[in-house]
C-alpha cells in the first residue's frame, strides 16, 4: 500500500525535493551503456556460427552478461552522478541483485536476435524482455537507496521511463535485424553498432526519465549534508573496469572468428581434398617429377578402368591411358619443361580397350616452402562434344528430309576428285533431275504426299550410289547423280553417260505408292560431261548441267539433254541482252511504231501501237527476241508501263492535231502487267496526266488472261469500261477461246489473228474458221478487225465474210510515231487512201 501510495500522491504537495546531475559522470554512464550493449551484441554471430551446444551457450551467457553488466553500470553511475541535499548510501545486497534482472533481460534479447531469421513476435519479446530488463534492474536498484527521506514517484513519468525501455529496445532489436537482412552476417559490427546506440540510448532514457519522476520529502529533523570536496574514483573504477571487460570480450569473438575460419582451413586436409576432387566430372590426377601417381579421383577411375588403390606410386606411362601415347609423350614433356603447361586432344583408352575422344591439361605446380615440384593432369571426355559436332556435320552435308547427301556435300565431292584424280582418270558425268509438275502434286494431295514422294525417290536412287557414283539432293524437287566414266574419249563417255542416265531414270519412273495414291512420276534430266582437270569449278558445273537441266524442261519430252556449249553461249547472249533491255528502258533506247488500221473505204481509223529497239551497236532488234525475254525475266512490267505512258502521250498531243483527235490508240498489254494490283491506277494517272480522252484509247487483251483470274480480269475492264476505254481481244481463235468467259468480257473489238488471215487464200480450213469469228463477233455486238492483211485477195475474202475493219502491209507498214500525223496529211487529197510499203 505504500508503494501504491507513493505512485499515486502528488509529491510536489509534500514539499518534495529532486536532486541534480553531475553531467561529466551521466556522459559515463552512456559511454559504459554503449560499451558494453555493443560488445553483447557482438557476441551475437559467435552464437548463430558455433558447432557445438556448449560454445554457443558459453557465448549466449557471455554476451547476457557483458550486456546485463554495462546496463548495472550504468545505473550504478547515474545514480551516483544524482546528487541531493542529504546522505545517500545503498544496500549492497540490493544492489548487486539488482544486476539480475539486467542479465535476464539481455539473455533473452540476445537468444532471440541470434536465430538465422528471427520473426516479429521473437522480435518483440526480445526488445520488451530487454526493456523489462533493464526497467526492472533500475527500480530495486532505487529500492537499495537508504536515506532520511521518504522516495516517491510521479506516475506519469514512471510509466513513460518504462514504455520508453521497452520501446527503445523493440526499436534496438529491429534495426539489427534489418541491418542482417541488408548486410549479412558479414557486416556483424556495424549491425551490432547501430542496435547498440539504440540499446544505451533505451538503458539511458529509461535511466534519467526515472530519475526524473523520483521525488524525495526529507524527514523531519534530518541533518542537510555538509559540503565536502566530491570523490568519484570508484564510479570511474567501475566504469573502467566494464568498458575494458567489453573491450576485452571485443577482442577475443574476434580472435574465436579468426579461430574458427583457421580451423576451416585446417579441415582441409587430404580426404577433404579427395572429396573435392571426387565432386568434379572430369579425372583429376596429382603426379610427382618422376610421373607418378600420388592421388587421382573416382571420375578418372571411371574414364579409364584404373584401381586407384594399385595405381597410386606407379608411373602414369606405364599405365594405359591412351593407345599412343608414346607419339605425344615427347612434345608433352618438352612443352612442360619449357612452358609448364601443356594441352591437347587425344585419344584416350577404357583398361577393356574402349577408345574415346578426351582433352589432356597437364600444369606444372611449384611450392613457395619447398623446391619439389608436382603435376596435374586434367582429363576430361570428350565423346558427348565429338558426337555432337559429328552430327552437326552430319547435318550440314546431308539433307534432313531423304538423308542423302546434300549440294555443300557434291561441291566438296567434286573439290575432292578435283584433287586426288590422277593425270589418266577417266571423265565424269553430273546430272542433274528435277520432278516434272512436283507443286501440281504438292498442291493437290498434299506437301506429306509430296514429301514421300522425295523419300521414296531418294531410297531408289540411293541403291546407285557406289565407290565410283554418288548421289545427292541439293534443293526442293531437284537431284543429282556423279559419277565417273570408263570411256577416255569424249563421244564414247557421252554415249555411256546417256546409257547409265537411261538406266537411273528407268528406275525412277516407274509407279510410287503414296499413301494410298498411285503416282507415275516423270522427270526432266540435263547431263554434263567434264574433266576436272581443266580446272572448272564446281560452280560452273552445276551451271552447265542446270542449263542442260533447262534444255530438257523446254523439250518436255523426258529425254536427258547433254549439255553443249550453245546453251552456255546461248544463256549468256540472254544475260547481256536482258542487261540492255533494262538499260534500254531506263535510257530511252525504245520507241513506238504505229500501224494504221482502216475501215471498209480504207480510212485510217486508228493504230496500233508496237514496240521497237534500235540497239545503239546491234542495230534493230526483232520484238520476237526481246519481247519473249522481257516476259521471262519480268521487264514486261516496266516496259509495259513506258508503253503505256508513251501511248497516252501521243493521244495527249493527237487530241491538239484536227487531223489525229478523233483516231483511237490500241495499246497491247501483257498478262502480268494487267494482273497488278494497281493496274487500273496506272491507266488513270497516264489518261490523267497526258489528257486523253479516254474514248480514243483502246487497250489489246490475250485470251491467256482469262486462264489467270477471270472474275478479276472482268472487274478491272469493267472499271476502265465506265470512264470510256475500249478493250479488244487480240489474237482471238489461236488461245483458250472460252465462250462463256468471252459474254461476261466487256469488250468492244474481237483480233482475228493473222495465222488465219494468212490462209484464206490457200487453206481451206482458215476461211471457215475466220467466218466463224465473224459471226461470232456480229452475234455478240462487237467489231472485228483483221490483223495480217498483205494482199487485197486477202481483203476481199474478208470483206465477202462481213469483215471490214483490216491492218496488215496492205495499208500501212508500221513507222516511226512522229511520221504517222504527216503520213495522214499526204493522205488527205489522194484516191483510194491506201498507202503500198
Amino acid at each position: 500500500m505504500t508503494i501504491l501510495a507513493n505512485l499515486l500522491l502528488d509529491p510536489r504537495s509534500l514539499e518534495a525535493v529532486q536532486g541534480e546531475h553531475h553531467l561529466p559522470l551521466v556522459l559515463v554512464s552512456w559511454a559504459i551503456a554503449l560499451a558494453a550493449s555493443y560488445a553483447g551484441l557482438d557476441l551475437i554471430k559467435l552464437v548463430s556460427k558455433a558447432q557445438q551446444a556448449r560454445w554457443r551457450r558459453l557465448w549466449l551467457f557471455a554476451g547476457a552478461g557483458i550486456m546485463g553488466l554495462g546496463v548495472w553500470s550504468m545505473h550504478f553511475t547515474g545514480m551516483h552522478a544524482y546528487k541531493l541535499d542529504f546522505a545517500v548510501h545503498h544496500d549492497p545486497i540490493l544492489t548487486l541483485l539488482s544486476i539480475v534482472p539486467a542479465v535476464g533481460g539481455s539473455l533473452v534479447a540476445v537468444a532471440l536476435l541470434a536465430r538465422e531469421e528471427p520473426s516479429h513476435t521473437e522480435l518483440l519479446l526480445a526488445g520488451t524482455g530487454l526493456g523489462l530488463g533493464i526497467g526492472m534492474m533500475h527500480y530495486t536498484g532505487m529500492a537499495a537507496m537508504h536515506m532520511p527521506a521518504s522516495l516517491y514517484h510521479e506516475f506519469w513519468l514512471f510509466l513513460l521511463s518504462l514504455f520508453v525501455a521497452v520501446g527503445l529496445g523493440v526499436a534496438s532489436a529491429y534495426a539489427y535485424r534489418l541491418c542482417r537482412q541488408e548486410w549479412g552476417m558479414r557486416r556483424a559490427k556495424t549491425c551490432a553498432f547501430i542496435s547498440a546506440m539504440f540499446v544505451s540510448l533505451a538503458i539511458c532514457s529509461m535511466h534519467y526519465v526515472a530519475m526524473r519522476a523520483a521525488w524525495f520529502v526529507p524527514h523531519p529533523g534530518a541533518a542537510p549534508l555538509p559540503p565536502t570536496a566530491e570523490s568519484h574514483w570508484l564510479i570511474y573504477l567501475i566504469g573502467s573496469c566494464v568498458v575494458l571487460v567489453a573491450l576485452l570480450t571485443v577482442v577475443a569473438a574476434q580472435a574465436q572468428r579468426r579461430l574458427h575460419v583457421s580451423e576451416q582451413h585446417e579441415h582441409m586436409t587430404r580426404r577433404r581434398l579427395l572429396e573435392v576432387l571426387s565432386a568434379l566430372h572430369d579425372g583429376v590426377a596429382v603426379l610427382d617429377e618422376q610421373a607418378r601417381i600420388r592421388l587421382s579421383n573416382a571420375a578418372l577411375e571411371k574414364m579409364l578402368g584404373w584401381d586407384i588403390e594399385r595405381a597410386v606410386g606407379q608411373s602414369a606411362w606405364k599405365l594405359v591411358f591412351a593407345p599412343n601415347s608414346e607419339a605425344f609423350k615427347g612434345p608433352l614433356l618438352r612443352t612442360l619443361e619449357k612452358k609448364g603447361e601443356w594441352s591437347g586432344l587425344i585419344e584416350a583408352q577404357h583398361c577393356r580397350g574402349k577408345r574415346f575422344p578426351a582433352w589432356l591439361s597437364v600444369s606444372r605446380v611449384t611450392y613457395a616452402d619447398s623446391e619439389e615440384r608436382d603435376y596435374v593432369a586434367l582429363l576430361s571426355d570428350r565423346s558427348a562434344e565429338h558426337m555432337a559436332q559429328q552430327r552437326i556435320r552430319y547435318l550440314a552435308y546431308h539433307d534432313t528430309l531423304t538423308e542423302l547427301p546434300n549440294r555443300r556435300a557434291l561441291q566438296e565431292r567434286l573439290t575432292k576428285d578435283k584433287q586426288y584424280q590422277n593425270a589418266d582418270a577417266t571423265l565424269s558425268l553430273l546430272a542433274l533431275f528435277d520432278i516434272d509438275r512436283f507443286k501440281i502434286l504438292n498442291d493437290s494431295l498434299g506437301q506429306d504426299i509430296g514429301d514421300e514422294l522425295l523419300r521414296q525417290l531418294a531410297t531408289r536412287l540411293r541403291r546407285w550410289a557406289a565407290e565410283d557414283i554418288y548421289v545427292a539432293r541439293l534443293d526442293g524437287n531437284e537431284f543429282a547423280l556423279l559419277a565417273q566414266l570408263s570411256a577416255a574419249q569424249e563421244t564414247a563417255a557421252e554415249g555411256e553417260a546417256r546409257a547409265l542416265t537411261e538406266r537411273v531414270l528407268v528406275s525412277l519412273t516407274t509407279e510410287y505408292q503414296l499413301h494410298g495414291h498411285t503416282y507415275l512420276c516423270r522427270l526432266s534430266v540435263g547431263m554434263l560431261v567434264f574433266d576436272l582437270h581443266h580446272g572448272t569449278m564446281p560452280a560452273h558445273l552445276f551451271k552447265r548441267a542446270g542449263l542442260a537441266l533447262l534444255e530438257a524442261k523446254r523439250q518436255r519430252d523426258g529425254t536427258p539433254q547433254l549439255f553443249r556449249p550453245e546453251l552456255e553461249q546461248e544463256r549468256e547472249m540472254r544475260l547481256t541482252l536482258e542487261r540492255e533491255l533494262r538499260h534500254a528502258i531506263d535510257k530511252g533506247e525504245l520507241s513506238l511504231y504505229l500501224q494504221p488500221q482502216v475501215d471498209a473505204l480504207q480510212r485510217i481509223i486508228g493504230a496500233e501501237a508496237l514496240v521497237r529497239w534500235q540497239h545503239p551497236v546491234r542495230g534493230f532488234i526483232s520484238p520476237s527476241e526481246f519481247i519473249p525475254l522481257a516476259e521471262e525475266s519480268g521487264l514486261i512490267l516496266p516496259l509495259g508501263y513506258w508503253v503505256l505512258q508513251e501511248g497516252c502521250r501521243l493521244l495527249g498531243e493527237w487530241r491538239q492535231r484536227p487531223d489525229c483527235c478523233d483516231l483511237k490508240l490500241s495499246l497491247n498489254v501483257s498478262v502480268r502487267q494487267f494482273q497488278q494490283p494497281d493496274f487500273v491506277d496506272q491507266v488513270l494517272s497516264a489518261i490523267y496526266r497526258h489528257d486523253v480522252a479516254p474514248g480514243r484509247l483502246t487497250l489489246e487483251l490475250t485470251e491467256s488472261l482469262l486462264l489467270k483470274d477471270p472474275e478479276g480480269t472482268i472487274e478491272k475492264m469493267g472499271l476502265l469500261r465506265r470512264i470510256g476505254v475500249s478493250f479488244a481481244l487480240d489474237d482471238f481463235g489461236t488461245g483458250y477461246s472460252s465462250l462463256v468467259y468471252l459474254k461476261s468480257l466487256p469488250l468492244d473489238t474481237l483480233k482475228i489473228d493473222i495465222a488465219f488471215v494468212r490462209g484464206l487464200s490457200h487453206d481451206t480450213q482458215s476461211t471457215p474458221i475466220a467466218a466463224a469469228i465473224v459471226a461470232l463477233g456480229r452475234s455478240l455486238e462487237l467489231a472485228v478487225i483483221a490483223e495480217g492483211v498483205e494482199t487485197e485477195m486477202q481483203r476481199a475474202v474478208l470483206a465477202g465474210l462481213g469483215c471490214f475493219m483490216y491492218q496488215g502491209y496492205l495499208f500501212g507498214r508500221p513507222m516511226p510515231a512522229a511520221d504517222f500525223p504527216p503520213m495522214l496529211e499526204s493522205l488527205t487529197d489522194e484516191t483510194p487512201p491506201v498507202t503500198q510499203y
